[in-house]
């Protein structure tokens, strides 16, 4: 009996040791677009305007279980700049683009907003 408990204990302790490695490198179910991006303002800008694009139509109609995060990634940013812009082009407010000091990045903002 000690043998067949000894020999059902390093059963499970191969089998464990065999499969975790393979879960652990399972790949993600939602891929991130946004990995790219090295410097973290960019990385919050993709990730604000790219959050909601993954979702299928029936996943945005159920806005309770599915929230736009995309003002908690604006608020992240660091540059006051790219921050506003971002804040603009999430709520979609136009007017907020005249906020925005860089003529560039304004530009920018009013052709994003429709």
């Amino acid at each position: 009996m000690k043998k067949l408990y000894s020999l059902g204990l390093l059963g499970l302790m191969l089998g464990l040791v065999l499969l975790v490695p393979t879960v652990s490198q399972a790949a993600p179910k939602v891929a991130d677009p946004c990995v790219k991006h090295k410097d973290l303002d960019q990385l919050n800008l993709c990730r604000a305007f790219e959050i909601d694009k993954a979702k299928t139509a029936e996943q945005k109609k159920d806005r309770y279980k599915n929230k736009n995060h995309s003002t908690y990634y604006c608020s992240l940013i660091k540059d006051r700049e790219l921050q506003k812009y971002c804040f603009a082009v999430a709520t979609q407010t136009k007017s907020s683009c005249a906020n925005i000091v860089d003529a560039k990045l304004e530009k920018k903002c009013n052709a994003k907003i429709k």
